[in-house]
């Protein structure tokens, strides 16, 4: 039952702060949403940052590793499945954007806390992508490069493809700016595939 309460704490706040951001989450809201009291939050979390860090890091860090790094422990064709799951809108939220990005934008100028915790997260998500690379290029599927800057460059126009699509309203922004980012990976491919 605590873990139910904890788990449904962590959602609530999650879900909170994609939609509101920090700032904006409102404790109230969170646990009416999680159908908890305020006692039952003190049990796990002191208060309502670290119970917004607690969410971010578990959440966050669950959403890329369930997407990429299951990519990366398969037994084979990665930039097949990373095409896939980089052209597969139904996974994606163009109206509420990229939940890293947004707290990124939000809360790591004024926040030590987020801000490391933030920098954390990012630097896992580029280090799955450079796997992904790594794991292509000891395949054969694609040849010799730098993949630190290869995954470097693949967040950074995910990252902005994501928030060009929730600026515009348009989900084509996104998909538009994937298929370029998947022409521009194919030009790593072995030229005998």
């Amino acid at each position: 039952m605590k873990e139910n309460t904890r788990q449904r704490l962590i959602d609530a706040t999650y879900e909170e702060v994609y939609s509101h951001g920090y700032q904006g989450a409102a404790l109230a809201d969170i646990l009416a949403n999680a159908g908890v009291h305020k006692g039952s939050m003190y049990h796990f979390f002191p208060n309502k940052k670290e119970m917004a860090l607690s969410a971010i890091k578990e959440k966050i860090a669950q959403r890329f590793a369930t997407r990429y790094q299951a990519i990366k422990e398969s037994d084979g064709c990665y930039l097949e499945q990373l095409f896939a799951m980089l052209r597969d809108g139904n996974i994606r939220d163009f109206k509420r954007g990229c939940p890293l990005a947004n707290l990124v934008q939000e809360m790591s100028n004024i926040d030590e806390d987020f801000d490391r915790t933030l920098k954390v997260i990012y630097a896992q998500f580029r280090k799955v992508f450079k796997s992904i690379y790594d794991a292509a290029v000891k395949e054969g599927e694609m040849r010799e490069c730098d993949t630190r800057q290869l995954a470097l460059f693949s967040v950074a126009l995910l990252e902005g493809a994501i928030l060009s699509a929730k600026a515009s309203g348009d989900s084509q922004d996104y998909f538009d700016s994937v298929e370029m980012l998947i022409t521009y990976i194919e030009s790593y491919k072995r030229a005998n595939q």
